[in-house]
């Protein structure tokens, strides 16, 4: 596998996440927070952003990972290549983070290699998990809207998952997985900077 990572400078690290609108703040807030214990970039210069490195948990874990964002139409050749529309507040978060590890959440996102008219999964490199998989993940997860998208989700304590759900107006809602770790609601949040600044801290 590509790990190899390479040290970024406060330059670099700046040009990666200034471009961040104001709902993503708590990850900008976060990456400038773990800095000063380092930044890297993981195989080559569109690789993942990777802070807050965490080797009493594995040799390749961080605090933060940010992919890279999607184009336009990436994002479009994503969607109509697995039969499936993003909100467009989510289209919005993958234009500019295409998913990553935040603390304790996974935000999925659109793995590029799959985006492709002859897709096939690059376990060759760190990716984020799948967002169109969710639609068979969400299961998992009671009393969720069919028609909401699972977009991110948390591990709480020994067997209990937090699932968190956009609906089309970027508004989410966190389901449990029915563990007595996991709360059964959580939220809502009228959108992903609320949502972000209540679970990231």
């Amino acid at each position: 596998m590509d790990w190899e990572k390479s040290p970024v400078g406060t330059e670099q690290m700046g040009a990666r996440i200034s471009v961040l609108p104001e709902s993503l703040r708590p990850i900008k807030d976060a990456v400038l927070a773990l800095a000063a214990a380092g930044v890297w970039i993981e195989g080559g210069p569109e690789g993942p952003l990777l802070a807050g490195a965490r080797p009493d948990i594995a040799p390749f874990a961080y605090d933060i990972v940010l992919f890279a964002p999607l184009s336009a139409s990436k994002l479009e050749a994503y969607q109509t290549r697995h039969e499936f529309r993003l909100p467009k507040p989510l289209l919005e978060i993958l234009s500019h983070v295409n998913g990553g590890v935040l603390f304790d959440i996974k935000l999925y996102g659109a793995p590029p290699s799959i985006a492709t008219d002859s897709p096939s999964l690059d376990r060759s490199r760190r990716l984020p998990l799948n967002i169109a998989s969710g639609r068979y993940w969400r299961s998992s997860y009671a009393g969720a809207d069919t028609a909401d998208v699972l977009i991110a989700s948390r591990n709480v304590g020994d067997a209990g998952q937090v699932g968190y759900f956009m609906d089309g107006n970027g508004r989410i809602i966190g389901r449990g997985n029915g563990s007595s770790d996991a709360p059964n609601m959580c939220g809502p949040w009228a959108g992903v900077g609320d949502w972000l600044s209540a679970e990231m801290a």
